[in-house]
C-alpha cells in the first residue's frame, strides 16, 4: 500500500524508539518496492537496523539514514524520493566507493564500513566519528566489506588443452552477406537455409551448393550499421509439420513504431525484437510466402544483446533467447534497478517458451504452456528459464532432447548453460561461476567473493572458459558462438560431445568430462565463425565470415568433417529448390520473375 502519510513517516524517521508501528511498515514497504531482493535491511521484530546504528532502530543514524532524513525534511516527506536520492549517493568510506545502491541490491548494509571510520547522526544534529559498525542481527561485520576490485586477470589459469579429435571444413556454398546461421527445415532433406543478418534466407543445396532465394525480410529491418551491428534478421525456425502446413518463423529488429509493443518500455527504445510468422504455398520448394504477422514483440533498450534463436524443442513448443537488452552490467535506462536478467518480471534476459499453435497468450496470437515456471506464478507467462546475458545460440541434443545455450560474458567468462526448466543461471549476479559485482559509478569485475545473501538456487554452468589463458598473453576468445552435440557418424571420436565456438576464429568442444577442449587439428578458422547448423543426418555445419560487418559477400557454409575423409553427398541430394512450371493453356503466357526470385506464369 502506498501512502503518503508524511507526518506520521517524518516522526518515525526522527524518532529516537524503535517500533513495529503501522508507519514504520509503511516506510519498509516503499524500501522494499524499490529493493525487492535486498536482505541488507535486517528488519523484522527487530526494527530499522538499515537506517540506525543498532538492531532496535532507536539509536542514532548511520549516514544512509541520516540521508533519507534529510532529504525527507526538505522534500515535503516524499519517502519514495528520499530513497531513491539516498541511493544513488556514496555515504560511506569504503575505498571501493560504492553508491549505496549496489551496495543494497548486492545485501551489503549501506551506511557502514569496517573499521572505525564510521559517524552517527543524531536528531540535535551532532555527530560521533569513528565508531566500529554495529553488530548486524544474523550478519557478521564482514558483511560490511565490498570485495576490493582484483581485476582477476586469469580466472581460469592455463591455456586450453588440445583433445584427440581432429576436424577439417569444406565450403558448400559461398557469398553470402554476413550469415548467422543455418536450418534445416523438418522433410526437407538434401537443403539447409541459410540466414543473412542483413534480411535475406537461401535454400542451399548440400549436394552442389547452389543457392535459391526463399524469402526476403531486409524491407522490415531497422537500419543496420555498416561496422558493426548486433540487430538484423538474426533467427529462423520452420514448424515441425513445416511439409504440410509451410509455417516458419523468423525473429528480427525493427525500427519503433506507434503500434504498442507486448512487452514495452518506458524508457527511450532503441528498436524492437519481433517473432514473426509466415506461410510458404508449397514447402517442397520456394513458392509464393504470406506474412502471417508478428506474434509477439518487444522493445529493445539498446542495440546489442539481443540474443536472437528460435528453435523447436522436442515438446513441439518453440524457444526464443533474449539478451538482457545491451549495454553494460545490466545497468542504464531499460533495465530497472536489479537488471533483466535477474527480474522474472521482464522478459530480457530469458529464453522463453510458447506454443504458437495456441492462443491463450496476452494478445491471443500464441500459447502458453501450463507448465511454463511462471505460468500460474508471479513473472511472465512466457518465460522458461531467466539469469542469461547474451544467449546468442541454443539447440536440442538430437538424441537426449537437452537444451544446450552458450551465454555471451561481459568481459571475463563465456560459458555453457544445460538449461532447465525455471532455471536461474546467475546474470548479472554471476558471470560464469565467479561473483559479478556491478557498479553505477566505476568499473565492474568478477570476484572469488561471494556477497552477503546471495541465493543459492542460481545454476553454474556446464562449461566455461576465461578470454585470455597464460595471464593475458594468449586469447581464446571474446564471444562464445553456441553449437550442437555432435550426433552424426562421420568424424570418429566427437560422438556426443557438444561441438561450439568462439565468434574470434575458434573452434571447441568439450570432453567427456565437459571440459573445453581444443581439436588436435581444425581448431583456428580464418574467418568469424557466427553460428552452426545440423543437417537432417545430423552431421555438422558452420557459418563463417570474412568481416565484422554486416556488408560485403565473403560469407561461408562450411561442412565439418573428419580430417583427410571426404564426406558423402547428403540424402536426398538433388532436391529441386525452385517450383515448377504450371503447365500453359491456350492463353498467351510468359514467365514472370519476381524480385524476390520466385517464379509464376502470367497469361494474357
Amino acid at each position: 500500500m502506498k501512502l503518503k502519510l508524511r507526518t506520521l513517516l517524518l516522526s518515525i524517521i526522527v524518532s529516537v524508539y524503535a517500533t513495529e508501528s503501522f508507519a514504520l511498515r509503511i516506510y519498509l514497504e516503499e524500501w522494499r518496492d524499490q529493493y525487492p531482493e535486498s536482505t541488507s535491511d535486517q528488519i523484522g521484530t527487530e526494527g530499522c537496523q538499515l537506517c540506525h546504528a543498532g538492531a532496535g532502530g532507536g539509536s542514532p543514524w548511520n549516514a544512509y539514514g541520516w540521508q533519507i532524513r534529510q532529504i525527507f525534511n526538505v522534500n515535503g516527506g516524499d519517502i519514495e524520493e528520499a530513497i531513491q536520492e539516498a541511493a544513488e549517493i556514496d555515504l560511506d568510506d569504503d575505498p571501493s566507493s560504492r553508491l549505496s545502491l549496489d551496495e543494497i541490491n548486492y545485501n551489503f548494509q549501506p551506511g557502514w564500513t569496517a573499521g572505525p571510520n564510521n559517524t552517527f547522526y543524531f536528531a540535535n544534529g551532532s555527530t560521533n566519528d569513528n565508531q566500529l559498525p554495529p553488530e548486524l542481527s544474523g550478519s557478521p561485520n564482514t558483511a560490511l566489506d565490498w570485495p576490493e576490485n582484483t581485476d582477476i586477470q586469469d580466472p581460469i589459469p592455463g591455456e586450453i588443452p588440445p583433445g584427440l579429435v581432429s576436424v577439417a571444413t569444406a565450403e558448400v556454398a559461398g557469398e553470402f552477406n554476413a550469415p548467422v546461421k543455418a536450418v534445416k527445415a523438418p522433410g526437407i532433406n538434401g537443403s539447409l537455409f541459410v540466414v543473412e543478418q542483413t534480411g535475406r534466407i537461401f535454400r542451399t543445396d548440400l549436394s552442389n551448393g547452389e543457392k535459391t532465394l526463399f524469402h526476403d525480410v531486409s524491407a522490415d529491418l531497422v537500419e543496420l550499421s555498416d561496422s558493426y551491428d548486433e540487430r538484423g534478421l538474426l533467427g529462423l525456425a520452420f514448424h515441425p509439420n513445416f511439409a504440410d502446413n509451410g509455417l516458419f518463423y523468423t525473429y528480427h529488429s525493427e525500427a519503433v513504431d506507434l503500434t504498442p509493443a507486448d512487452f514495452p518500455i518506458l524508457q527511450s527504445v532503441n528498436h524492437r525484437s519481433v517473432l514473426n510468422v509466415y506461410r510458404v504455398a508449397d514447402p517442397s520448394c520456394n513458392a509464393a510466402v504470406s506474412d502471417l504477422g508478428p506474434l509477439l514483440v518487444i522493445d529493445q533498450p539498446q542495440s546489442n544483446h539481443n540474443g536472437g534463436d528460435i528453435v523447436f524443442g522436442p515438446d513441439g513448443y518453440l524457444y526464443i533467447s533474449l539478451g538482457d537488452g545491451g549495454g553494460a552490467d545490466d545497468t542504464g535506462s531499460g533495465h530497472g534497478l536489479l537488471g533483466n536478467g535477474r527480474n522474472p518480471l521482464n522478459p530480457l534476459g530469458a529464453i522463453l517458451r510458447i506454443d504458437p499453435d495456441g492462443t491463450n497468450s496476452d494478445n491471443g496470437r500464441y500459447g502458453i504452456p501450463s507448465s511454463n515456471p511462471f505460468a500460474n506464478a508471479t513473472g511472465v507467462d512466457e518465460i522458461f528459464a531467466y539469469g542469461f546475458r547474451n544467449p546468442y545460440r541454443m539447440s536440442f541434443d538430437a538424441l537426449t532432447g537437452e537444451l544446450y545455450a552458450a551465454d555471451v560474458g561481459q568481459n571475463d567468462i563465456e560459458e555453457i548453460d544445460l538449461v532447465e526448466l525455471g532455471g536461474d543461471y546467475g546474470w548479472n549476479r554471476k558471470e560464469g561461476t565467479f561473483y559479478f559485482y556491478k557498479a553505477s559509478n566505476d568499473s565492474s569485475f568478477i570476484s572469488t567473493v561471494a556477497p552477503p545473501a546471495q541465493p543459492a538456487s542460481l545454476i553454474d554452468p556446464i562449461a566455461e572458459y576465461d578470454r585470455f589463458s597464460n595471464n593475458g598473453m594468449s586469447q581464446n576468445g571474446r564471444s562464445v558462438t553456441g553449437g550442437y552435440v555432435y550426433r552424426g557418424d562421420r568424424i570418429p571420436g566427437l560422438s556426443g560431445r557438444y561441438v561450439f565456438a568462439d565468434y574470434f576464429n575458434k573452434l571447441y568442444y568439450l570432453d567427456e568430462n565437459n571440459d573445453v577442449t581444443r581439436f588436435m587439428v581444425g581448431s583456428d578458422t580464418s574467418d568469424f565463425v557466427a553460428g552452426f547448423a545440423q543437417d537432417a543426418d545430423n552431421e555438422l555445419y558452420i557459418v563463417t565470415n570474412e568481416t565484422f560487418a554486416p556488408v560485403d559477400v565473403t560469407g561461408r557454409l562450411l561442412k565439418l568433417t573428419a580430417l583427410g575423409v571426404d564426406s558423402p553427398p547428403p540424402s536426398n541430394e538433388g532436391e529441386s529448390a525452385q517450383c515448377p512450371l504450371p503447365p500453359p493453356d491456350d492463353s498467351f503466357c510468359v514467365p514472370i520473375k519476381a524480385s524476390n526470385g520466385n517464379l509464376t506464369i502470367a497469361c494474357l
